[in-house]
């Protein structure tokens, strides 16, 4: 009965929100599915296999009330060099294996943590991928028939050599798709009934009654066949398995941040919040059964999911109606596609791929940091000329090495003389006699680790022998402390007794006391050499006042 009323207040409340978001969803993607099948390389029908399959499981399981599933133009690049280097077998069991890695990522909770890869490799990564779908979209909108091509100076080398035989129509063609996506959402949004109707379909209806009146001898998407594909096995050869990890691992990567980069704009949307490791998990069901159905690797795509949004959508539903919408066109209009012309669909993805190439973000990045800059415009470079894979890893290399150096910057030791005399801990210092001349205060901040060693001892070397009798190391700013560290404390402890010193060690933070509670050796020198351990400086002062100051 529960369940009744459930359906029967969705029914009343949601469904036709749903019903017509879901069918404009629908129609936009059509278009993008197609286009982003044939740039990765594979059949048409593939792209709108993954539509349909990938839109409806990950609307079903996902964690995303809003966001839309398909193929994307992250995606095509990683497919079409995966394609080219392992076949349609490797790509199939690279997607595989990329679902399995992205619901280990949900279940081992690390939704969070993917979102947290540096912006100037993702801005780099994807303005990469923009400018490769871009260069492989100029034989297409020029008429000329090329194949694919796995590095983008083939393709430009191709399109040089093959100029002569460009074609006017295509060009046309081409050209006015670009110019309606642009500009007629504006003129429609101020026309009542039609203000809904998608600029991508209005764009794809002109251009195929260019061909079937004008007759035009242009390159064409060809038919669809009606229908799923029978369902296939995949080869788990061991050999094939090891070779596209790699592949199968940047997929896993990128679809993931895609997937939680669209999620976010959607709560940004609509003010809620999605679950990041239900959504890594619905998108990795997705990838893991796709290959059974011959679909290509999918995401979440932003742009689709901003038009489920703003058409109204209320759940979760509209995603699977988008779904069921697609695949009705697929039973029914396949044959259409035999006149879809491929200079429409090169207008679609050059839109698309400029889109991807954020030059406001390349000129925030600079203005910010030139090591970032350094970072994002190596990635870019890297993934336009080389492998995406190998993008990925240099662009996290050095966003690591920079990230080091960063932290070691960060890392000082200031002496008490830094500070004012007449403020805080030097106030009581400065005010006694006995402790202006017996002590020595060292404030640490920043991270203790390998890297700041160097800093650190420079720093106490320059004061170490001629300082006090007693040596106060204010730790309230260290967030934590690596074995490295551990092992300079204790070497400082150790020459410190040569120059008859006592070491104090103030306010230092929990996790940091409980690192030096699990070393027994820094334990037990500490009790040989009567370290004391204060809670606060100002403690640690008035235990040495009460002990020495009256002698």
């Amino acid at each position: 009965m529960e369940k009744q009323n459930r359906v029967s207040q969705y029914l009343k409340e949601s469904f036709t929100s749903d019903l017509k978001a879901g069918f404009i969803t629908a129609i936009v993607a059509l278009p993008l599915a197609i286009a982003f099948a044939i740039a990765s390389g594979v059949a048409p029908e593939m792209g709108l296999y993954t539509a349909i399959i990938a839109g409806m499981l990950v609307s079903a399981t996902g964690g995303s009330r809003y966001s839309i599933t398909g193929p994307t133009g992250a995606m095509t690049v990683i497919i079409l060099s995966t394609l080219h280097s392992f076949g349609l077998e490797g790509l199939f069991l690279a997607g595989f294996l990329a679902g399995a890695f992205q619901i280990l990522f949900g279940v081992l909770k690390l939704g969070k943590v993917v979102k947290y890869i540096p912006l100037p490799v993702i801005s780099g990564f994807t303005s990469g991928i923009g400018a490769i779908i871009l260069i492989g979209q100029i034989p297409n909108a020029l008429g000329l028939i090329i194949p694919s091509k796995e590095h983008v100076w083939e393709t430009l080398f191709a399109i040089i050599s093959n100029l002569d035989l460009l074609d006017t129509t295509a060009i046309v063609i081409c050209a006015a798709t670009i110019v309606l996506l642009l500009y007629l959402p504006g003129l429609m949004s101020k026309i009542k009934y039609i203000n809904s109707l998608p600029a991508s379909i209005v764009a794809l209806v002109l251009s195929i009654l260019i061909i079937v009146f004008f007759k035009v001898n242009i390159p064409l998407v060809g038919s669809i066949p009606a229908g799923l594909p029978q369902i296939q096995m995949l080869n788990f050869n061991l050999e094939l398995l090891m070779a596209v990890l790699p592949a199968a691992l940047t997929i896993a990567l990128l679809g993931a941040i895609e997937a939680l980069l669209c999620a976010v704009v959607c709560d940004g949307m609509t003010n809620t919040k999605h679950e990041s490791n239900k959504e890594l998990i619905g998108q990795g069901i997705a990838n893991m059964a796709l290959p059974f159905f011959s679909g290509i690797p999918c995401t979440a795509a932003i742009a689709r999911s901003a038009v489920n949004v703003r058409e109204g959508a209320k759940t979760q539903m509209s995603g699977i109606i988008h779904a069921l919408v697609l695949f009705a066109i697929l039973l029914f209009l396949g044959p259409v596609a035999a006149f879809i012309p491929k200079a429409y669909l090169a207008g679609v993805l050059i839109l698309v791929s400029l889109r991807m190439i954020n030059v406001t973000e390349f000129k925030t990045i600079r203005n910010i940091s030139k090591m970032d800059t350094t970072v994002l415009v190596t990635t870019f470079l890297l993934t336009v000329f080389t492998d995406l894979v190998f993008a990925v890893q240099m662009g996290m290399f050095l966003s690591i090495i920079l990230l080091f150096i960063r932290l070691t910057n960060v890392i000082d030791v200031q002496t008490m003389e830094s500070y004012d005399k007449t403020k805080g801990i030097n106030a009581t210092i400065f005010a006694d006699p006995y402790l202006e001349k017996n002590v020595s205060v060292y404030t640490i901040n920043g991270p203790f680790f390998f890297g700041a060693m160097s800093v650190f001892e420079s720093k106490i070397n320059e004061h170490i022998n001629i300082s006090r009798p007693h040596i106060i190391l204010r730790m309230r700013y260290v967030p934590f402390i690596d074995t490295t560290g551990l092992e300079r404390l204790k070497s400082f402890i150790k020459s410190s007794k040569k120059f008859h010193q006592k070491v104090y060690l103030t306010s230092i933070q929990p996790e940091v006391m409980k690192r030096m509670e699990c070393d027994k050796e820094l334990t037990e020198l500490m009790e040989q050499q009567h370290v004391h351990v204060c809670n606060s400086t100002q403690e640690a002062l008035v235990f040495l006042k009460n002990k020495y100051g009256e002698k």
